[in-house]
């Protein structure tokens, strides 16, 4: 269980950071729909709160975010609050803080791929995400040898991303996001 953990909480951390990662390099597609899919990063990178749930092959996780660096990861048995750099772990029997440090980037801000990294984005179809109508984007994300096919629901009435599929050759994770810029806190545990 300790290893699914593990595992769980490292993608946790860097999977909704490539999730809508703002591009570094060439975007290509069409205009309208580049223009479209790149709003919806920026206005997630504007979020000051939110609230996701992740799900891999792994299992699943809801992670809960407070700018500039708080983060809750809720997961079966138990949960990780981080703050800057400190890290709690809490189960139902016991709380504990943790001797090593844990630097984390900001997953509002964009992350650079690079210059050579190259994102090919189309407009796909109007689809709903339990209830919310959503319009949908196809991309394929070139960069550092390797390729990840993702479709973003942006949610038609706020602009937000809704939900973000990732394919890549490690597998495929899916991430639903919503509360944007509620009351949210996350606070030392223990």
């Amino acid at each position: 269980m300790l290893r699914i953990c593990a595992v769980l909480l490292a993608v946790a951390l860097v999977v909704p950071i490539v999730a809508v990662a703002g591009p570094g390099g060439l975007m290509q597609g069409d205009p309208q729909a580049v223009a479209e899919y790149r709003s919806a990063q920026e206005k997630f990178g504007s979020a000051r709160t939110f609230r996701s749930k992740m799900t891999a092959a792994q299992g699943a996780m809801t992670i809960e975010y407070v700018a500039p660096d708080r983060r809750r990861i809720i997961f079966t048995g138990g949960e990780f609050i981080i703050i800057g750099e400190t890290m709690w772990s809490r189960a139902p029997s016991r709380c504990v803080k943790l001797p090593q440090k844990m630097p984390l980037p900001d997953p509002r801000e964009a992350v650079e791929q690079g210059a050579d990294a190259t994102f090919e984005v189309a407009k796909g179809a109007a689809e709903a995400v339990e209830g919310t109508p959503t319009q949908t984007y196809n991309a394929v994300i070139t960069a550092k040898g390797k390729t990840i096919r993702q479709k973003m629901y942006v949610a038609t009435q706020t602009g937000y991303p809704r939900r973000v599929e990732n394919a890549a050759q490690e597998g495929t994770v899916v991430i639903d996001y919503w509360d944007f810029n509620t009351a949210i806190a996350i606070e030392p545990p223990c």
